[in-house]
């Protein structure tokens, strides 16, 4: 990811209506799956960027992140969150030794190989231990979003629960998420590709109007709510929860 995108992250991950909207999603799902707040759970944060989901993920144990980039392990430390260098498929954290591991919006960086970093969680995870995904969806919606971020690919559901299966896990939760609002990426991608040429590499991640934020935030609350009973069939990401048995 280049350099710009994680200083606009650290300056919005907490407040910006997606980044807010996949928090709530996690705390719906945790719940649903008995993943208790106050709890002294292990939980590895792996390409943990700038540190954002601290915070969050400290409500269920203690977390430790691994990050690659010195920007992100930088902005990490601000958030006093304990992070180290090392990469999804060779995170350098001892075997069996975490209850979750945590791939939010990695895998589908370039440079990832999704056999390893499946293999290494697998490695890192005690039995029973949980992995959790989250990654963007829809091989359609590639736009200059991805090509700021430093997008590999895009993902359809059904391709990463087999590859999930196949590494060994069984599946407890899977979904799309950012349903509700999944018309206005698509026609936000449709109307750059007809009537708009040469669109800039710019992030999606910016910031917005104190009232287009709460709406945004207010929509996706809506669609959280519903996800301890039901899991929606398309949106512009996913999100995937396996157990080690």
């Amino acid at each position: 990811m280049r350099a710009r995108e994680y200083h606009i992250m650290y300056e919005v991950e907490l407040t910006h209506w997606w980044f807010i909207s996949r928090r709530a999603f996690l705390a719906v799902v945790f719940r649903a799956l008995g993943v208790k707040t106050g709890g002294s759970l292990r939980i590895a944060d792996i390409g943990a960027g700038t540190g954002g989901m601290y915070a969050f993920l400290s409500q269920y144990g203690r977390v430790v992140g691994i990050e690659p980039h010195p920007l992100g392990r930088m902005y990490a430390r601000k958030r006093h969150m304990p992070i180290f260098f090392g990469k999804a498929e060779a995170t350098g954290l001892k075997t069996n030794s975490l209850d979750m591991v945590c791939s939010l919006d990695v895998l589908y960086h370039k440079g990832i190989h999704d056999d390893r970093v499946f293999a290494e969680a697998y490695r890192v995870l005690r039995h029973g231990g949980l992995l959790v995904i989250t990654v963007c969806a829809i091989p359609w919606l590639v736009g200059p979003h991805d090509q700021a971020v430093s997008a590999r690919k895009r993902y359809i559901l059904s391709d990463l629960v087999t590859e999930v299966r196949e590494s060994g896990f069984d599946i407890t939760k899977q979904t799309y998420t950012y349903f509700f609002l999944f018309p206005l990426f698509v026609l936000k991608i449709a109307w750059g590709r007809v009537f708009i040429q040469g669109m800039p590499e710019r992030s999606d991640v910016a910031p917005l109007r104190n009232s287009w934020n709460a709406f945004l935030s207010s929509v996706c609350g809506v669609e959280a709510s519903l996800l301890s009973t039901i899991s929606y069939p398309w949106g512009s990401s996913l999100l995937l929860v396996a157990k080690k048995p």
